[in-house]
């Protein structure tokens, strides 16, 4: 289009220049008639004047007026067009016969004005009325005949121009609308692709869309699977294995009551002691794959205990807030919020380097905000922020819940973990809070 434009534009200005050239031609050739004849008309009544003066003239000194005389006819002679260089002028001005009386003009008056010739003031004026008179009114009539066939070839070459004109019109309105044609086509063709890009763009926002929502409902999916594996092996480690530990130092413990023999008592008791310690490894390994206190007591006690114990494991200072109506949450929400705190302050002992964390929970109006801060050194990567596997894992949990997750340098110093579930008929809220 800009190619187009600049074309046309070009040939627009090459026709108007045209056009504005032939019309000052047309002008200039007009003006440069009238003014020659305009000078012919005053060289021929000027040459009769010159005459009449000579005849009066009782001094008889001829040669001065021989002398004007020879320099209007100079004049005029220089001013004539030349047949050679303007040929179809002259054939149509009828030049050339305007030249042939003129020259018959100025050679009767140049014998008139000889010094030798006899003429008296009676002979001179008999010759002006027979010759001189009729040839003066002879060119006088070729030179009107000129003047209106070069005002009538004036008028046609001003026909003409405006013929020129009018065509430039027309091609300026053929190229416009040629132009605005083929303006309308380009923005036809560009709405109609763009119409269509957009409508895949839009395919593809819907085909993403509904992968997404597939992703989180299968994350979401896998996480209560996962959940329920863990749930299941708790409750079969707590059942099954805990139970069989608890049976065997029971008769370890009968064995011990009946057996006097010191070295059969010692190994009894070193039976026993691994029992215990046994036992004992197998209900922390059972609360950390399900807390069997979250299904029973709900969230709070639940975290209270584990960060009392992340706190005496990691020598990491851990205080647990809560703010909100009291009352158990949704079991998802429970569970959820469980994991993405267990995550989060396993990530505080490994990474941060922090001396105190500070886990708050606050529901109110409808949601529910759950908020780590640490001391420490900070998210020291964009990877540790967006791609660590701990890290997708919380925010994987966070929009199972349709929640939102974010991690952060904290404002101090450390790292906050913010995580916002949304709840539903909630109200507004009481305060409490519960430190270990």
């Amino acid at each position: 289009m800009f190619a187009l434009w600049l074309v046309t534009g070009y040939e627009l200005l090459r026709n108007l220049a045209e056009a504005e050239r032939r019309v000052n031609e047309v002008h200039e050739t007009f003006v440069a008639g009238e003014r020659t004849l305009s000078a012919i008309r005053t060289s021929v009544l000027l040459g009769s004047i010159y005459l009449r003066d000579a005849l009066v003239d009782m001094t008889g000194n001829r040669q001065y007026y021989r002398d004007e005389l020879s320099k209007i006819r100079e004049e005029i002679e220089r001013r004539l067009p030349d047949s050679r260089s303007n040929e179809a002028l002259a054939a149509e001005l009828q030049w050339g016969e305007l030249k042939q009386g003129l020259n018959a003009y100025w050679t009767t008056l140049d014998l008139f004005l000889r010094p030798d010739a006899p003429l008296t003031y009676v002979q001179g004026t008999g010759l002006l009325r027979r010759e001189v008179v009729p040839a003066r009114t002879n060119i006088l009539r070729i030179v009107d005949r000129l003047a209106d066939l070069q005002r009538t070839a004036q008028r046609r070459r001003e026909a003409e121009a405006s013929r020129l004109y009018t065509d430039v019109r027309w091609r300026i309105l053929a190229i416009g609308g040629g132009m605005l044609i083929v303006g309308l086509a380009v923005s036809w063709f560009v709405l109609r692709r763009v119409g269509g890009l957009e409508g895949e763009l839009h395919r593809r926002r819907i085909a993403e869309t509904q992968n997404r929502k597939d992703l989180e409902r299968l994350s979401a999916r896998l996480v209560e699977a996962q959940e329920e594996e863990r749930r299941a092996l708790a409750r079969e480690l707590h059942d099954e294995v805990g139970q069989a530990l608890t049976a065997i130092k029971m008769e370890v413990g009968v064995a011990l009551r009946g057996s006097g023999d010191p070295r059969t008592r010692r190994s009894l008791e070193e039976a026993r002691s691994i029992a215990e310690t046994t036992l004992q490894g197998v209900r922390d390994l059972s609360q950390l794959l399900h807390p069997s206190m979250l299904d029973d007591f709900g969230l709070p006690e639940t975290l209270t205990a584990y960060a009392r114990k992340f706190a005496k494991r990691t020598g990491i200072r851990t205080d647990v807030h809560f703010a909100g109506p009291e009352g158990r949450l949704p079991q998802p929400v429970e569970v959820g919020v469980y994991r993405i705190v267990q995550e989060a302050l396993t990530n505080v002992a490994r990474h941060s380097g922090a001396d105190t964390c500070v886990v708050t929970i606050d529901r109110q109006e409808g949601v529910l905000r759950v908020t780590i801060d640490d001391d420490g050194i900070g998210v020291v990567t964009e990877h540790a922020r967006t791609r660590g596997l701990g890290v997708i894992g919380m925010r994987e949990r966070a929009q199972s819940l349709a929640g939102t997750f974010n991690i952060d340098a904290r404002p101090g110093g450390g790292t906050r973990v913010l995580v916002t579930v949304p709840l539903r008929g909630e109200s507004d809220v009481r305060v409490h809070a519960v430190a270990s």
